[in-house]
């Protein structure tokens, strides 16, 4: 007869209570453990050898739906700890737009939110290209993707905003607007007098009005 550990009571299999929860199998893990331990140190005998392998494979039957088990839990959480802990910040010069400070984002609303930071560039370096003079030639908004080395799930990992422009080229009737706007300020009276003699009507003494033209 094989030499029992647990006195006068042989072998007992810790039972997996039904509603498995993975606290449960932890608990029901360790107290396989603990048998296999105390059989080992009788493992002479042919009967606990025997029974020390049955422990082991029910033990690495055990381990894998426990395993099982907290994969399928990280599924309905949503997030594993590194998705979970992202953080999310502006590293442009501008002050004026968003995630200046580093700020946490669930992985379902990241790529939104980066799309969202990106628009606010845009429209500011629009609004920066017309304070200063300037036109803008082109505008690109490209979000990044990376995969989490903890999970495996591809996640959104920023974004980059370029913007491209060059001086105001003016057209000739621009060109003309300001030649006159230029010339009023610089010579009101000459304008005036213009404004009063009208079309057709010239100074000659003063060389202010405008000349009709006339056909033969």
């Amino acid at each position: 007869m094989a030499i029992s550990p647990i006195s006068g009571m042989g072998l007992v299999m810790a039972a997996v209570p039904s509603n498995t929860t993975a606290e449960n199998l932890e608990k029901t893990i360790a107290k396989l453990e603990k048998q296999r331990e105390e059989y080992r140190l009788h493992s002479d005998a042919l009967d606990n050898n025997r029974t020390i392998k049955n422990l082991e494979e029910r033990l690495n039957n055990l381990e894998n739906r426990l395993s099982k088990l907290k994969e399928r839990q990280e599924e309905q959480d949503g997030e594993c700890q590194t998705c979970a802990n992202r953080k999310y910040q502006d590293g442009s010069d501008d002050p004026g737009v968003s995630f200046k400070t580093a700020t946490a984002v669930a992985k379902g609303a990241a790529e939104a939110a980066v799309r969202g930071h990106e628009q606010e560039h845009v429209v500011r370096e629009q609004y920066n290209a017309e304070k200063n003079g300037l036109e803008v030639v082109s505008q690109n908004v490209r979000i990044k993707y990376a995969i989490c080395p903890e999970c495996g799930d591809s996640y959104c990992a920023g974004g980059v905003t370029t913007t491209v422009t060059r001086p105001k080229t003016e057209s000739p009737l621009e060109v003309s607007d300001r030649a006159e706007h230029n010339e009023q300020a610089e010579n009101p009276e000459k304008k005036a007098l213009e404004n009063r003699f009208a079309v057709g009507v010239f100074d000659k003494d003063e060389e202010y009005g405008k000349l009709l033209n006339t056909v033969a």
